[in-house]
């Protein structure tokens, strides 16, 4: 395992050490899509000995050309057993669970005490906003990341420390002005890029590499300009216990959306 691993091992940074933080680590990743496809395969690439990952849905034609882990006889296959058997082929190393259910708040509540790190790769606002509730109640970090058309954003949460998704957006955002590919469309290359990012965050935060937690970052992938945003801990109204988030309806909440 040192020979498949030695260039990151001889990084002074890493070690020996690090490279068996990783391999102990253990990784929850909801959505197996274009940003989950990119991140899973830099994730087990790099050592993380195990991910849960969680999608319900099954893989279509016109995922091909961005989720980069399915072939064309994957369509009508769950997401999250194909990514799995490929991984695991691959990546011998790393153990791979497969959930094809969605992430509920049931799941949240049992699953993420297990892991060390959460990772959103959904666009999907109740998701969101359940993960940042049970990643503070469990003192779980969890990065985030959201892409439209051209443009991406990225983000590593420490809810259990003040700055939470719920600190930027403590009224769901309006979906009319979020952007999603299946109307707007979407260039492969922007959600592997950021598929890509958030695995370097959640790589960093593994090894203890330092955490760029209080800022959201953005990308214009057409021009190349990078800037990032701080955000102060502010106090929110929100479930504080597992059995607020059980009885928590995220779907109503993001209906609230502010417009």
């Amino acid at each position: 395992m040192d020979g498949y691993f030695r260039r990151q091992i001889q990084l002074g940074e890493i070690g020996e050490a690090g490279q068996q933080k990783l391999l102990s680590s253990k990784v929850l990743v909801v959505g197996a899509g274009g940003l989950g496809c990119s991140l899973l395969i830099q994730l087990a690439s790099c050592g993380v000995g195990e991910i849960t990952l969680v999608d319900f849905d099954t893989v279509e034609y016109h995922n091909l050309h961005r989720q980069i882990l399915f072939a064309p006889d994957d369509v009508g296959k769950h997401k999250a057993k194909q990514a799995a058997d490929f991984l695991s082929e691959r990546y011998p190393h790393c153990r791979i669970n497969a959930v094809n259910t969605p992430f509920d708040a049931d799941m949240a509540v049992s699953l993420v005490p297990q892991f060390d790190i959460l990772v959103d790769c959904t666009d999907n606002l109740p998701v969101r906003y359940l993960m940042d509730d049970a990643a503070r109640i469990f003192g779980k970090i969890w990065v985030h990341a959201a892409v439209s058309k051209f443009g991406l954003q990225w983000a590593l949460f420490r809810p259990f420390e003040g700055f939470a998704y719920r600190n930027v957006f403590p009224v769901p955002p309006n979906p009319l002005f979020m952007g999603q590919c299946q109307t707007e469309g979407i260039l492969g290359s922007v959600s592997s890029l950021a598929g890509n990012l958030q695995a370097n965050m959640v790589l960093n935060s593994l090894l203890g590499l330092g955490e760029l937690s209080g800022k959201i970052f953005h990308m214009n992938t057409k021009s190349g300009v990078t800037y990032s945003l701080n955000y102060d801990a502010k106090p929110i109204a929100t479930p504080e216990s597992k059995d607020a988030i059980l009885t928590f309806n995220y779907e109503a909440f993001c209906r609230n959306f502010n417009s």
